[in-house]
């Protein structure tokens, strides 16, 4: 069965249907029944958070260089008041992107050949790859081309200027003429090109960082890889390899960046669309070896941090379970959750899936996929970017969705450097700030109202004070920050239905 984000925009809107049919309660089931009591467990460590991010890709593609990118810049970049169609929105603040090294031709023939393109790949999906044809694997012949790819690479200067501090690169297909297809829209890498491949995303991880002034902080050289479903004609890019076939790509990947002077770059893998997936992938690569350098190492060593997509076991099949394998399989390696969306306009899907996702994978970094869209729910926001690279106001903003809002419940009050702790409720997020001293608690309530306590019996506290910020996912109340009365360690929200509340509390000293 083909898959594709498109096809998990269908699966989004028929949720979006069963959602309409048998209520919130059905799908979105409240933890408990009646109020209930939150312990902070203080001694509970779960890693320290690098941050929040975005994939670039097509929204980059889609507004860079427009009269509007300065607005996307800082509405996701920053954590201003930013102006969006007569509302004060609260910058998301991401400190992370990805940007998608990509694999698209243009009409540039050679020796006959040009890339295969589906009349289906919208504009923007389609990325200008770099290295333009095979005659030449030196960077400075006419076989590269440094110009490409111009609008996302606008959007990728704009995010660092704003404080954007990892920037990894991914690639979502190979160049379109190491395909056996010819195209970046789907098909199989040829395996007299897989060095190519290696030496094509090092190269650019290299000309990023004497050229651009890009600090690149990991690569990556596969979007869902195992799931079998990119297969040419697609929409968008996309590759299929085999478990053997990464692990040879790594190997080749390694030896490149080595001789290219990125022994310092640390290799990604493997954004596997399900936990699943991941876990296997895992597996294998503890269990298989590769010859790097003339010498023998695990796939497994390779690998500085596993990336995972969260994409699998949402609404109505949560699939908590695979999470928590995943996190055992890969032991304390360092874990993101690297790719998400949803088509679910409320946010109640999403902040589900966040709170499940910190809770049972624990993953230190959570990246949502395209926050701009030019016409559905899977964006954050809407923007119009489709029809064409010269349509007149490209990019003028179109519409907020309460999920920007609940997106913001998460990315304004768990900042990098935090340190995740435990607790007894897993629809909640706790997180200290050493720096400032502060105390964040996320809550998502489902489908009851209640009062919810929590104990900070075992935090230490001195001269606290305490505030709460609310979004509703009916839209009736967003972002809204009040005080919070604070008495003997304990503190209690009055919450509605399916709403968010993220709890600051000061003068917290661990």
């Amino acid at each position: 069965m083909v898959h594709s984000k498109a096809r998990l925009r269908a699966l989004s809107s028929l949720g979006a249907l069963t959602l309409l049919l048998f209520g919130l309660v059905t799908l979105w089931p409240s933890p408990s029944r009646g109020e209930y009591t939150l312990v902070v467990n203080s001694h509970e460590r779960r890693g320290v958070w690098e941050g929040w991010g975005c994939s670039l890709a097509w929204w980059g593609n889609g507004i860079g260089g427009t009269a509007h990118e300065s607005l996307y810049e800082d509405l996701f970049f920053t954590q201003k008041s930013v102006p969006f169609l007569g509302q004060a929105l609260p910058g998301l603040g991401l400190n992370i992107v990805r940007y998608n090294v990509g694999g698209g031709g243009r009409n540039d023939h050679f020796n006959g050949a040009v890339e295969n393109i589906p009349p289906a790949f919208s504009w923007y999906k389609h990325i200008d790859g770099y290295w333009i044809n095979w005659n030449s694997p030196l960077p400075t012949s006419p076989s590269w081309d440094w110009t490409r790819d111009s609008n996302q690479r606008r959007v990728l200067q704009a995010a660092r200027k704003r404080g954007v501090d990892h920037v990894e690169f991914f690639a979502n297909a190979p160049m379109w003429w190491m395909t056996d297809r010819k195209s970046s829209a789907g098909g199989a890498l040829q395996a007299w090109n897989r060095r190519d491949f290696a030496h094509y995303l090092a190269t650019v991880v290299k000309h990023a960082k004497s050229d651009w002034g890009v600090d690149v902080s990991a690569v990556e050289p596969f979007n869902e890889p195992s799931a079998g479903w990119w297969n040419y004609p697609l929409g968008q890019e996309g590759c299929n390899l085999s478990l053997g076939q990464q692990a040879l790509v790594i190997a080749d990947l390694r030896q490149e960046l080595d001789a290219q002077g990125l022994r310092s770059t640390p290799i990604t893998a493997s954004d596997e669309n399900a936990m699943t997936e991941a876990t296997a992938a895992a597996k294998y690569f503890l269990s298989h070896s590769v010859s790097v350098n003339g010498r023998s190492r695990t796939v497994a060593d390779l690998v500085a941090r596993v990336n995972v997509h969260g994409y699998s076991g949402l609404v109505p099949w949560r699939d908590n379970a695979a999470r928590q394998s995943l996190r055992r399989t890969v032991t304390r390696k360092p874990l993101w959750m690297s790719e998400y969306g949803d088509g679910e306009g409320s946010g109640m899907v999403l902040a589900q899936t966040i709170t499940e996702d910190l809770t049972y994978l624990q993953p230190t970094a959570w990246i949502y996929w395209q926050p701009l869209e030019p016409y559905s729910a899977w964006g954050l926001v809407n923007g119009h970017y489709a029809d064409s690279p010269g349509q007149a106001d490209r990019g003028a903003p179109a519409w907020v969705y309460t999920k920007y809002y609940v997106m913001a419940q998460f990315t304004r009050f768990l900042r990098p450097g935090n340190i995740l702790l435990g607790s007894n409720d897993h629809n909640s997020v706790v997180a200290y700030d050493p720096q400032h001293h502060l105390l964040s608690l996320i809550t998502v309530n489902y489908g009851n109202s209640q009062p919810i306590h929590y104990d900070l019996s075992g935090v230490p506290l001195t001269g606290a004070t305490a505030t709460v910020t609310q979004t509703s996912t009916d839209g009736t109340v967003l972002f809204q920050k009040s005080p919070v009365g604070l008495r003997q360690k304990t503190l209690t929200v009055n919450a509605r239905k399916n709403s968010i509340y993220s709890v600051v509390i000061s003068g917290v000293r661990l």
